[in-house]
């Protein structure tokens, strides 16, 4: 089995996404108080330009890389986990919560189950985390979308 690109440069990806994060809990935070904002979490052209510098790549290697990332989807590997870990009573609690003072939609992804607490699943990869908070985040994405402006969405 050969090792796909974004195997090969994980620790570049992992930082691709946590930096996309952290763009993305701004991102919703303007969404949070305005509906209508479009939220585009891409990375700068600094924070681009920052690690294509870091792990010493070609504009293309890493604009390939990129989009790769941004094309990541869950993998069977981690449906499986969930499967297991939903059939055995768990459950996955995405939680949000606005910083006015900061002006970001901070969201954290924990995993319940038999009344205890997890920052993560044992067994999930480093990426494997960072797709789900990703996918928690677009789920937050698609509630302010769809709320009442003039409201409070409801989390």
């Amino acid at each position: 089995m050969s090792e796909t690109l974004l195997e090969k440069h994980e620790p570049l990806v992992i930082e691709i996404g946590e930096q996309y994060l952290d763009n993305m809990e701004v991102e919703l935070g303007k969404k949070y108080k305005n509906t209508e904002h479009h939220v585009n979490a891409g990375l700068s052209d600094d924070q681009s330009t920052d690690l294509r510098y870091k792990y010493d790549l070609t504009i293309n290697k890493f604009s390939e890389i990129y989009s790769s990332f941004i094309k990541m989807k869950p993998g069977q590997h981690l449906q499986q986990v969930l499967n297991a870990f939903v059939a055995s009573g768990g459950n996955v609690d995405i939680e949000p919560a606005y910083d006015e003072e900061s002006q970001r939609l901070n969201v954290t992804v924990q995993y319940v189950i038999k009344d205890n607490t997890l920052d993560n699943i044992e067994g999930l990869s480093a990426m494997e985390n960072l797709v789900m908070r990703m996918n928690a985040m677009i789920q937050i994405e698609n509630v302010l979308s769809g709320s009442n402006p003039d409201g409070t969405p409801d989390f």
